[in-house]
Formats: C-alpha cells, sequence, structure tokens
C-alpha cells in the first residue's frame, strides 16, 4: 500500500503491494472476514508510532484480495476499560446475527488478558461498541497466560480455541464453549506439550494465534511458536478432529511441519472461504524509531502477507498463492536471467525459475536467501519483502531485509525470467487510501 502523501526522506525500500498501513505500527492479521462483497482484514496497529505500543485495530478491506482501500482505525484501546493497555488479536465471530469480533484485552505489563467482545454498528464495518468481556484467564490447570481467541462450530455449538502458556513453560491451547457469545465457559486445557507430535514439531513457552482449519481432505491446526520471549515460527499440525462423550471437540494431531521456510512470516490467521480456505501473515519487522532530526516524519513497520490458500494434501498443508497476485505482473514482455548468471531487480518484480537441478539465490542488504530449484519457483520482490512460492506445493518462504532497494537474482542449471510489476497508484477517497 503506496503512501498517498510522500515525504521528503521516505523510507526507501517500504512494499508498495503488500497491505501495510500509511504510517505507524502493523502486526498480526486480524478478524478475517468476507462482507458486503469484500474481504476485510484487521490488524494489530499503532497510529501514532512504529514501535508496538497502545495497540489498536487497523482496518483495511478489498474487492479482488489485491486493491486494498484503508479505512479508519476500527478501535483503540478504552481509558481505565479491559483492552486499556491494547485491543490484542482476535477474530470475526461468524454466525451470529450482527457482525461482531473477539480479541484479547490487556490490562497491564504483566500482561493479563481477558476476551472482549466488540459489535459492529455499520455495515462498513467502521464503527465498534465499547468492550464486553466475555471470558477470563482461568484459575486452573496452571494457566500464566492466555491470548489470541479463534471461534469455530463444531456439531451443534460454537466453541473458541485460545492460544496459553502454563505455569510449568509449556505451551497449550485452552478450549472454551461460548455457544452464549455474551458468556464464555472454560472446559479445560485442549492440546499440550504432552502430545508428542505437538512437542517435536512446536517447541514453545506459548502457542499463540491458534487457528483451526477444516477442509474436505483434512483438519490442521496452525500454532505460532514463543520461545523465551522470542517469535519463532508458524507451524501446522494435521489431525484427527472427533468428538468426547459429552460431544465437546477433540484433536489428536498426526504429523506436523513449518507454515513457511522463510524468517519473517509470523501470526498468520485463516478464513474458511472459497474456494478454499484463505491466510495472511504478519511479515514481521522490528520498531523503526524516530529520527531524532526529523521527529514528525512518517514511519512505517511491518505488513502482511499475500493471500495464500490452504489445503490438506497427503497429510500435510499446502500454501499456494492466491491466483489473483498474479494481475499484478505487468504484461510487457520479461527479462531473461541464463543458466550460471546474475540479475538485478530493483523496487518490485516476479521472478520465475524454471525447474532444474541446480539452486537459486536471492541476494539482498543482509545477505543471501535461497533454496533448491527442484521443480521451478516464482518469486515474488516487493521491495524489502520477498515471498518464494514452490511450483510442486512445498513449503513457501517469507523473507524481509530492512533497507534493500535491489535484489540480485543468481541461478545455477536453470532459466530464468524476470518481470516487473504494475505500479502502485494510491488514491484519496472518502478519506481513505485506495492502493
Amino acid at each position: 500500500m503506496l503512501d498517498p502523501h510522500p515525504h521528503p526522506h521516505p523510507q526507501p525500500a517500504l512494499p508498495e503491494h503488500h497491505v501495510r498501513p500509511r504510517h505507524g505500527w502493523l502486526n498480526d492479521p486480524n478478524g478475517m472476514t468476507r462482507h458486503g462483497g469484500r474481504w476485510h482484514v484487521f490488524y494489530q496497529h499503532n497510529s501514532s508510532a512504529a514501535v508496538h505500543d497502545r495497540i489498536e485495530w487497523g482496518h483495511v478491506s478489498s474487492p479482488d484480495l489485491v486493491r486494498w482501500t484503508e479505512h479508519p482505525v476500527a478501535f483503540s484501546p478504552t481509558d481505565d476499560g479491559p483492552d486499556r493497555l491494547g485491543c490484542w488479536s482476535g477474530v470475526f465471530v461468524p454466525g451470529l446475527d450482527r457482525p461482531a469480533v473477539a480479541y484479547s484485552g490487556i490490562v497491564d505489563t504483566a500482561l493479563t488478558s481477558t476476551v472482549c467482545l466488540r459489535w459492529a454498528t455499520d455495515d462498513d464495518l467502521d464503527e465498534w461498541t465499547e468492550p464486553v468481556v466475555v471470558a477470563a484467564t482461568p484459575q486452573a490447570h496452571g494457566v500464566r497466560v492466555m491470548r489470541d481467541p479463534f471461534v469455530f462450530r463444531h456439531g451443534d455449538r460454537r466453541w473458541a480455541l485460545i492460544g496459553a502458556g502454563l505455569e510449568d513453560g509449556t505451551p497449550a491451547v485452552l478450549l472454551y464453549d461460548c455457544e452464549d457469545i455474551l458468556a464464555w465457559r472454560y472446559v479445560g486445557l485442549w492440546l499440550t506439550h504432552a502430545d508428542p507430535v505437538a512437542r517435536q514439531a512446536a517447541p514453545a513457552d506459548i502457542w499463540e494465534c491458534p487457528q483451526l482449519v477444516q477442509t474436505g481432505d483434512g483438519t490442521a491446526l496452525i500454532l505460532s511458536v514463543q520461545t523465551d520471549g522470542r517469535l519463532d515460527r508458524a507451524v501446522w499440525l494435521v489431525g484427527d478432529l472427533g468428538s468426547d462423550q459429552d460431544g465437546r471437540p477433540t484433536f489428536a494431531p498426526r504429523a506436523g511441519g513449518d507454515l513457511d521456510a522463510g524468517d519473517a512470516l509470523y501470526a498468520p490467521q485463516v478464513l474458511h472461504d472459497s474456494p478454499a480456505p484463505l491466510l495472511l501473515g504478519w511479515v514481521r519487522q522490528d520498531g523503526v524509531p524516530a529520527d531524532p532530526e526529523s521527529p514528525d516524519l512518517d514511519l512505517v513497520a511491518g505488513c502482511l502477507s499475500f493471500p495464500r490458500r490452504l489445503t490438506v494434501e497427503d497429510g500435510r498443508v499446502v500454501s499456494r498463492l492466491d491466483p489473483a497476485v498474479d494481475t499484478l505482473v505487468c504484461d510487457e514482455a520479461s527479462g531473461k536471467v541464463a543458466p550460471g548468471s546474475s540479475a538485478v531487480v530493483d523496487g518490485s518484480g516476479r521472478v520465475r525459475v524454471a525447474a532444474g537441478p541446480g539452486a537459486w539465490r536471492l541476494r539482498g542488504r543482509e545477505g543471501t536467501v535461497g533454496a533448491d530449484v527442484g521443480a521451478g519457483w516464482d518469486l515474488w520482490i516487493d521491495g524489502e519483502v520477498v515471498e518464494a512460492y514452490p511450483h510442486d506445493g512445498g513449503t513457501p518462504a517469507t523473507w524481509r531485509q530492512v533497507g534493500t532497494t535491489s535484489w540480485t537474482v543468481e541461478v545455477d542449471d536453470a532459466p530464468a525470467h524476470v518481470s516487473p510489476l504494475v505500479p502502485s497508484v494510491a488514491v484519496r477517497s472518502e478519506g481513505r487510501a485506495r492502493a
């Protein structure tokens, strides 16, 4: 999303085609829904500074997952309220008679949280009620912290999963009965490190942002892994979703793996959508301190990934780029990179590497990333952000090298073709930025 008001000293390599605010901080995508013929995506946001502090919910929408409209901030922490230190991650609640979101409200520096619910009061999802507390951290089973509710239906009831960390330093997913959306009932520990598959695939202190992906070919649980206060990676667990004798949902993992092979994607959110579940994730970036010589300079930290579609195939999660992103490629002829040679990509472009036995590498400001060619890859370069997708449905990879304004692509034994992306032109419309 391009800033419609260029500044005298703009950040040199901000992505133009990935969702980002015009100013301030972005992290986890939240509240994804399809409403009124548009996809709406909210996100963790600080509109005042490019640092993680006093988190609000930013808001964008799109008719096609490529052209995004930036809405006003949806809501902010309420003074002396249950989210006074931040409106943290959460989801759109499906199946109600009016739009609602549920999220973690943070009240103090100990990160004490509740689940807060807000109702939309307009059809554009721009105006929201004050928060209502619908669930609290349970005083049982050694639960130390909880965050990031995910709401789903199973059987004839509505349930919620919430990420957690236990007093013994291990992670968990909690289960709540939320059939009464205004009074959630804690059921118990749903998944813990006692499960050997989960323990091997997702070692952590806290499991964050649990997302349950249900498809005709299988069920997967996506978790974001935090260890020693460090945000590590997003993983998937494929398993069997069942019911206990009381009709409560159960999950038995059979396999696990990384959702992304790079070092930048975290806290993805999933929307059950047509033709397949839709995923966006946070492309991480540390806070950007203000320049003391230019304290009013608009700075931006963080963006969202390109949209991906998920399937469960042969007992694993497969993540592919949504085809809409292909419309960003210019129609003009591409440049060719011969085997054993290199080319420089400035700004943005797609590099299509043919199948072959060798490898490709991208060299940016902070070093080199790359992979074996195998079945071939599409490398999407957008400023300092790169997303790479293998043609055979293997694990994609996301990297961000802050300050990289051009990337050098090298190929060994297979040719590559470089195509520019269309210019990103922002238009002001009704107080919003359209990109």
